[in-house]
């Protein structure tokens, strides 16, 4: 399904850049923009039967989606605050007598940098760049059974190294493509099934400017 969606903004950003080469210049330093972006992650649900009782298990890896705000600085370089979903977990036990229930997220919050290459002109439409950032990963747990409720929240140090490729459509609209990798501290306790979510991600969004 999100496969199927990240296709078709690419088909529509491709369409469009191709249509625009009479368009206006287009200047973006000192102006703002948000960017709303869905990822490919890794992920699925599954049932299992164990000794008494049945399990079931929903999982979400990699990267589900987040949003960022961007102020160029220059023409070519542009601060970014970001905020995403990162990893998520959710699982339900049922065993004689006892319902087991765990929920697990992790969520980056990141200041980081964008610098375009080569330095683009106000006709360019395809702007391609390297990113870095660095902040905050919060990870949130909660355990629920029939008798108790268990929740605790653990924060880690870390960053994301990347880079992508912004296709102007307009004025005020704009399309994009990026990957990047995390690297984070350890949680402690671990948070779900892991301690940190070093990894990779890609993703594909769309940006309104002002």
């Amino acid at each position: 399904m999100k496969k199927g969606i990240i296709f078709s903004l690419v088909t529509v950003f491709l369409v469009s850049v191709n249509t625009s080469a009479q368009a206006q210049d287009i200047l973006l330093k000192r102006r703002s923009g948000l960017e709303l972006n869905i990822g490919i992650w890794a992920g699925g649900a599954s049932n299992s039967i164990a000794a008494g009782g049945i399990r079931t298990e929903a999982r979400l890896g990699s990267f589900v989606g987040g949003i960022l705000y961007a102020y160029w600085l220059q023409e070519n370089l542009s601060l970014t605050i970001g905020a995403g979903l990162l990893a998520a977990e959710a699982s339900s036990t049922v065993n004689i007598g006892q319902v087991d229930q765990h929920a697990s997220s992790v969520v980056p919050v990141l200041i980081g940098f964008r610098y375009y290459l080569p330095d683009p002109e106000p006709d360019v439409r395809i702007r391609p760049f390297l990113s870095a950032a660095l902040g905050t990963y919060v990870g949130s747990e909660s355990k629920n059974t029939l008798l108790t409720q268990e929740a605790h929240t653990e924060t880690s140090f870390g960053g994301r190294l990347g880079g992508g490729v912004d296709f102007i459509l307009s004025d005020h609209f704009k399309l994009g493509v990026n990957m990047g990798y995390h690297v984070m501290s350890d949680f402690s306790p671990s948070v779900g099934a892991r301690r940190n979510y070093n990894g990779g991600e890609f993703s594909a969004g769309i940006g309104y400017v002002f």
